[in-house]
């Protein structure tokens, strides 16, 4: 299980310790999304990603270790603060399901977050989130959707 292979009860109580009244998840249309069972089986490879979104961009440097998944991620939603912070994942068959750890405006905060492979490309996960303090964590996380049309292309790495 992920919380004992990342120590993630530490994260809870480092998290917790801060107070973050953060907004909710944005709703997608339903016409974007596909189910987490369609899409064939992939291998990841380490790299980087980025997601672009009308004006909203995000990037995502993974290190893949096995079923072990690390790296960075930020996000830069247009007329917003940035947020930049860690991943800390784990990869189960054609899906990677972990912990984001950010800072944004000043606030460290916590949310769960995954993608589906699909060849090179991610597709993030939606699903309802519920909040506890600073954490965010998917409230079924057996029943995420995933969207291709908010993908995370593979693109060189920029040293």
């Amino acid at each position: 299980m992920i919380l004992k292979n990342i120590g993630l009860p530490g994260l809870f109580l480092f998290a917790g310790a801060c107070n973050n009244n953060g907004k909710s998840s944005a709703e997608l249309s339903s016409d974007t999304i596909v189910n987490s069972t369609s899409i064939a089986v992939d291998s990841l490879s380490s790299g980087c990603y980025s997601q672009i979104v009308q004006r909203d961009t995000a990037f995502l440097q993974l290190e893949n270790k096995g079923s072990m998944v690390n790296g960075s991620l930020s996000y830069n939603i247009y007329q917003k603060d940035r947020n930049d912070g860690t991943l800390q994942a784990e990869l189960a068959g054609d899906v990677i399901i972990g912990w984001y750890l950010f800072k944004s405006e000043g606030i460290i905060s916590v949310r769960q977050v995954s993608w589906k492979i699909n060849g090179d490309d991610l597709w993030p996960a939606i699903g309802k989130m519920i909040q506890k303090n600073d954490t965010a964590m998917f409230a079924q996380p057996d029943k995420l959707q995933y969207d291709s049309s908010r993908l995370f292309k593979k693109v060189p790495c920029v040293i």
